[in-house]
């Protein structure tokens, strides 16, 4: 299961850049919103009556917030998308056997589909990506590695990338909506715990194994390196149109987060300088003007709650999108309407 990084205080910083996003269109945006996962108690006050994971969606356009469905709360990590674009929620849940398995809500008709078998754990999935394909990072029942999953909506199917490596694990995944590419986290197994293994005999923050971002063509299934960090990791990825946002770590589980634009196609890395503390979920904006994040904006004069908030790259403002008041956020995404 994906790791979450620790909330902590961390001294604000200023940023000076220019807008990296060079690739991205400068005319009309889509009109795109958040699908936001939500964990809250059923009665509002403790677990005597369990959990739910309450799915919204944000309108970045009309900035109006709906409430689309309470789904049950009962996998590893609670994780719901919400795809206005077949109008169908996409969540993990519990299947028959121990494990998770990927479940559909349709919206209108409100009613569940079991649409996968197989599967222990889901990380991430992200819907709407070609030909009614849902790319998930996912555990097999029985593997330990995390996998690349393509799930066709329509026959069910899964096509699995490099399922006989037993060794590489996908840590987090990210789609392009402009080029129809799919970008990976990876990093190996073996590595990971030879260094686990140094930290614990010597007693010092753990070094990460080598994080490598690849691209993946989800028609030929071919991949290519975009960008190998050495002993560092990377906690989460945005691609869109030719640049990929990542946060990155020095060591396993611990602060400071530092941030960085690479190009993809040369692999060329700028690191950035944010006032903010994000460790999942950073997406950019269509225009390149900004990205939404989860996490804290850090200012030394004003307190600012965990939530979900939109950096403007070039006027540095900050604006609060979903903050944490009940319950817990868990994970968000953004999409495109049709």
């Amino acid at each position: 299961m994906k790791e979450r990084f620790p909330i902590q205080k961390c001294i604000p910083v200023i940023i000076t850049l220019l807008l990296f996003i060079t690739g991205c269109s400068s005319g009309k945006e889509a009109h795109e919103y958040l699908s936001i996962t939500n964990t809250e108690y059923v009665n509002g006050t403790d677990t005597e009556d369990g959990m739910i994971m309450r799915a919204y969606t944000y309108d970045i356009q009309t900035k109006a917030l709906d409430k689309m469905a309470d789904l049950p709360y009962n996998s590893q990590y609670p994780l719901t998308v919400a795809s206005l674009a077949d109008g169908t929620i996409y969540y993990s849940g519990a299947g028959k056997d121990k494990g998770d398995e990927l479940f559909s809500y349709d919206i209108q008709a409100q009613t569940t589909s079991q649409l996968s078998t197989g599967l222990f754990a889901i990380n991430s999935m992200i819907p709407d990506t070609i030909d009614h394909t849902l790319v998930m990072a996912a555990v097999k029942k029985g593997e330990r590695p995390v996998k690349v999953i393509f799930f066709d909506q329509k026959t069910q199917e899964m096509n699995i990338l490099n399922d006989q490596d037993s060794d590489t694990t996908t840590w987090d995944i990210s789609y392009n909506p402009e080029t129809s590419k799919t970008y990976a986290i990876q990093y190996s197994e073996e590595e990971q715990y030879n260094h686990m293994e140094e930290s614990n005999k010597a007693q010092t923050p753990m070094v990460p194994p080598n994080h490598t971002i690849i691209e993946i063509d989800p028609i030929s299934m071919q991949t290519r390196k975009v960008i190998e960090l050495h002993e560092e990791q990377i906690l989460t990825l945005s691609a869109r149109a030719d640049q990929i946002m990542i946060a990155t770590a020095k060591h396993i589980n611990k602060y400071p987060i530092e941030y960085s634009m690479v190009n993809i196609r040369t692999g060329e890395r700028t690191k950035l300088s944010l006032p903010i503390k994000a460790s999942s979920e950073l997406y950019l904006s269509k225009d390149g003007r900004g990205f939404y994040f989860l996490g804290e904006y850090v200012n030394a004069n004003v307190k600012h709650e965990r939530g979900i908030y939109y950096y403007d790259l070039k006027t540095q403002e900050v604006e609060a999108i979903f903050l944490q008041k009940e319950g817990f956020i868990n994970n968000f995404m953004l999409l495109s309407k049709p």
